[in-house]
């Protein structure tokens, strides 16, 4: 019977040593692409192409803090509503406006190259490798 016990606890130590050692193992990145349009109308809009990484199941929010910090042509603030998490406020000193009803439009490129709305905030929407994201300076 102690023989077992014994048995049992060290596979549940070896378990339990392979569990840290997943989570210690630097996770791979994921390369993504990142399109800023600025102008709201559809005239000659300024674009800026940008690439960076997303931690796969991380957020959009770590991978625009991983560009700002790595390219410093590329800048963004962030404000967090209690109720509804990290909302794009500005990219490249260019922030959303209540007077002039802008704000920046998260979008993602979906099959055949269209671009769809997130439906959730730069905090909570998980980019896929490869996937090209625009943030766009919209109407509403």
């Amino acid at each position: 019977m102690a023989l077992k016990l014994n048995s049992v606890v060290c596979l549940a130590t070896l378990l339990q040593l392979f569990g840290w050692l997943a989570l210690a193992a630097p996770l791979k990145e994921v390369p993504i692409k990142l399109t800023v349009v600025f102008d709201v109308s559809d005239d000659e809009a300024a674009l800026q192409l940008y690439h960076t990484s997303a931690l796969p199941g991380g957020s959009l929010l770590g991978a625009l803090r991983r560009l700002q910090h790595a390219n410093s042509d590329f800048k963004f603030s962030v404000t967090e509503d209690p109720d509804y998490g990290f909302y794009l406020e500005s990219v490249n000193g260019v922030a959303g406006s209540h007077a002039e009803h802008t704000y920046w439009q998260i979008l993602a490129e979906v099959h055949g190259g269209e671009l769809t709305p997130i439906d959730v905030g730069v905090g909570c929407y998980s980019p896929k490798a490869y996937e090209h994201i625009t943030l766009k300076l919209a109407n509403w």
